[in-house]
């Protein structure tokens, strides 16, 4: 979640690093520059997360390319996780199946009433939902063509920041192809009010738990 408390990196107004300090693992980005530096102020507090489990690689992108995301595979149905934006727009009752065009993709994943407490967890399910029907689609979109790939990395180049060439792009879409198994679980922890910001605390022994079952492979003797 992106109000969970951890150690980011903060940076003075020349760029210099002024040790780290316990604040809302969002605000690591703010701390760079938009850019490269501010992806790795987020690997590296990902990193510290996760008892040092190493980032090799990221990627952001600005809002403009969400529509782009959308369009590139025709459109993406989603089955709407909860009740957090049909007050905005009756399509997105809990549990319906909508599906998104470049337009209203961004209200999708981007919208919350701030004035809710905790309104960033619905936003995040959403967003979730959205990331599974992508990857959906897009597997299938690779499967019927290679090159959408290579189309979409220049779709997004003018909206990207990431160290990931094409090559890697195409080594995730292949998996997605494929039919891998993937699977996605939220760092454990519970959600507290921070006085004038919402705070997530993460359940340290849950996490270690998490992590170990996740990335490690004990070495068969």
């Amino acid at each position: 979640p992106r109000d969970t408390m951890t150690q980011i990196r903060v940076l003075g107004p020349d760029g210099d690093s002024l040790g780290q300090t316990e604040d809302h693992i969002s605000l690591s980005y703010a701390y760079g520059d938009g850019g490269h530096k501010s992806c790795r102020l987020t690997a590296e507090a990902v990193s510290d997360l996760f008892y040092g489990l190493p980032v090799q690689g990221y990627c952001s992108i600005n809002m403009d390319a969400i529509p782009v995301l959308t369009e590139s595979v025709g459109g993406v149905t989603v089955t709407v996780p909860n009740d957090s934006l049909e007050s905005v727009d009756s399509r997105f009752a809990e549990g319906a199946q909508v599906t998104l065009n470049g337009d209203d993709t961004e209200t999708f994943v981007r919208y919350r009433d701030t004035s809710v407490s905790q309104s960033a967890m619905s936003r995040t399910e959403r967003q979730q939902a959205y990331i599974s029907a992508f990857g959906e689609a897009a597997g299938q979109a690779y499967a019927e063509d290679p090159a959408f790939v290579t189309e979409l990395y220049r779709a997004l180049e003018p909206y990207m920041v990431t160290n990931m060439g094409n090559d890697q792009f195409a080594a995730v879409m292949d998996s997605l192809a494929s039919g891998d198994s993937t699977s996605a679980w939220t760092v454990p922890g519970e959600t507290a009010s921070g006085g004038t910001y919402d705070e997530y605390n993460v359940d340290d022994d849950a996490l270690y738990e998490k992590i170990i079952d996740t990335f490690y492979d004990p070495e068969e003797k």
